[in-house]
């Protein structure tokens, strides 16, 4: 296998807004930085396109408590905004003591993408949880400030669906190179056992595979010397310049697709559009 990554993991930011408030990300957060031994830091951006929304006069919201529309007030908006972001650090310092994390938070109003993309330069890991803009308008129409943040944040852990990560992984090889940072990334970063990885081949050719597989041996050796003893990692067919028969051979519906930002796979943007809205939680590593 490749020499071991010298990346210290130390300082994990969790990015959550008022569309994106979910407690199985927490969860996941708190783990992946207690696993590292690092400190977590909760951001909660109050997005201001919402508390623009709260200023039109003709939106109106339906309570639970009532079947008659009300006027939206914008003073109101902004205080569940901030009662959102108390819950949300709460959450997380209850998490952090559980599992002896340092815990660290604020709150900071401004456009969502914008401060995405400010705020990814200040951590060793970023966590974006997206689950409530998968299909939203707003975020599909910002597809190329979406693709130059997922570029920019690295390594980023795109989390969907409010459930907790599962254990199988699958590292999409555009090329040898992307085969070994994410093996090295899972493993450290996820605690990811070789035997739930499976490598699946992109437009490779027969010497590149060939490659492949030697990692997957000298992996397989490497493991011998732990107590687990031999464990392998699997390997899927190499699928051609087809991004569609890509989806095809994820397996299973959940597992944590890894993409190296930067790869050819990467450069046709239908790509990258076909995973944001699938429901894979997504790990672009550089």
């Amino acid at each position: 296998m490749a020499e071991p990554s010298s990346r210290k993991y130390r300082r994990v930011l969790l990015q959550i807004d008022a569309a994106t408030l979910c407690q199985d990300t927490v969860g996941a957060a708190v783990e992946i930085a207690a696993r590292l031994g690092g400190e977590l830091h909760g951001l909660f951006i109050e997005d201001t396109d919402l508390v623009a929304v709260g200023e039109l006069e003709f939106i109106h919201e339906f309570r639970l408590s009532s079947p008659t529309a009300h006027p939206l007030d914008l003073l109101t908006l902004e205080s569940q905004l901030r009662a959102m972001a108390r819950s949300v650090r709460r959450q997380l310092e209850r998490a952090g003591n559980r599992q002896k994390v340092t815990i660290g938070f604020r709150s900071v109003r401004g456009d969502t993408w914008r401060t995405e993309e400010e705020t990814s330069n200040d951590a060793d890991l970023v966590i974006i949880e997206s689950t409530g803009r998968l299909h939203s308008r707003t975020y599909r129409g910002h597809r190329t400030n979406r693709r130059s943040a997922v570029a920019n944040l690295c390594p980023t852990l795109l989390l969907k669906g409010g459930k907790r990560l599962t254990s199988f992984v699958t590292v999409i090889c555009d090329s040898v190179e992307a085969a070994k940072l994410g093996v090295r990334t899972v493993t450290t970063l996820l605690g990811v056992k070789p035997e739930n990885i499976t490598l699946l081949p992109y437009a490779l050719n027969d010497q590149e595979c060939q490659e492949l597989r030697e990692i997957i041996e000298q992996f397989a050796e490497e493991t011998m010397k732990t107590a687990e003893g031999r464990t392998q990692i699997k390997i899927g067919p190499n699928v051609a310049e087809d991004g569609a028969r890509v989806m095809r051979f994820l397996s299973p519906d959940d597992c944590v697709v890894v993409l190296k930002t930067g790869g050819i796979f990467l450069e046709n943007p239908a790509h990258l559009e076909s995973l944001i809205v699938s429901r894979h939680p997504l790990l672009f590593v550089q």
